[in-house]
Formats: C-alpha cells, sequence, structure tokens
C-alpha cells in the first residue's frame, strides 16, 4: 500500500497544528493568535483593501474575518473607514501600534521556521518550499473546482 497520500495529509496537519499552538503562545502578549497575526501581515502590504478582499487574501470566510477584525480594532492594530465607492464596505488600515508589532511578530514566525527545517540545509529548505507551494496550488484549484460544482 502506498502511504504517502496518508503521511502528508499527517504530516501536514501535525504541523501546522504545531504552529498554532507556537504562534498562540508567543502572540498571546500582544492579544493577538494564530488566526490574527495574518491579517496584520496582509494589511503590511495590501493596507486599504476590504473585508471581502483580505477574506479572499487570506482564504478564510468572511464570518470568521469580521470576528478577528473586530478584535484587532479593540486593540488599536487596524482601523476601518466605510469606503467612499461603495457605503456598504469598509476599508481596512494598519494603524501604528499594529506595524509596530510586525517586526517582533515576523522575527518570531521565522525563529520557529528555522526551528523546524534546522535539519534541512538551504537548498532542502528551497526545494521544501516550491514542492509545498506545488501542493498548496493544487489543493486550492480542486476547491474552487468543488466550489463551483456545488
Amino acid at each position: 500500500m502506498n502511504d504517502v497520500p496518508i503521511k502528508l495529509s499527517k504530516f501536514t496537519g501535525s504541523i501546522y497544528r504545531c504552529t498554532q499552538v507556537y504562534a498562540n503562545e508567543i502572540l498571546k502578549q500582544f492579544g493577538l493568535t494564530s488566526g490574527s497575526y495574518p491579517y496584520l501581515l496582509t494589511l503590511l502590504s495590501n493596507d486599504g483593501i476590504n473585508q471581502n478582499q483580505i477574506s479572499r487574501e487570506l482564504d478564510i470566510d468572511k464570518a470568521m474575518s469580521a470576528r478577528e477584525i473586530k478584535k484587532l480594532i479593540r486593540f488599536g492594530y487596524v482601523e476601518k473607514e466605510i469606503d467612499p465607492e461603495d457605503a456598504r464596505a469598509y476599508k481596512l488600515y494598519l494603524m501604528e501600534e499594529g506595524r509596530s508589532l510586525i517586526p517582533e511578530v515576523l522575527q518570531a514566525m521565522n525563529h520557529w521556521n528555522n526551528i523546524i527545517t534546522q535539519g534541512l540545509n538551504d537548498q532542502e529548505k528551497k526545494e521544501l518550499v516550491r514542492m509545498l507551494d506545488i501542493v498548496l496550488k493544487e489543493a486550492k484549484y480542486y476547491r474552487c473546482i468543488q466550489k463551483s460544482d456545488a
């Protein structure tokens, strides 16, 4: 029996859960979680996008995004303004308080990535990223097909 598909699912799931535990522990000092810091990173390069756009960018449902954004606003990391082109939508902006956290968040997550890849050389790390990128693209493509068939 070919157990590669089972191992792939097991390994990616386990890495994801371990990463969440690490991120939650490290980020709790800022009031952030593994689910909230990606919003700050996304806004860093896409300041002024709306809630629907950030949900699509992060591949997270709108209700979950609304809860996380509300929390980030409460902490003073993000602000929202009514979109002048669509009064029903809000544009999101990274506030200075949120922007100042990003170097520490990136340092913590880079530290984690170094920990979990310490047994790999630089070439192996690049190859791992390349292969995972392919797997992710295929997963997203398949999920889009499934959504369109529903």
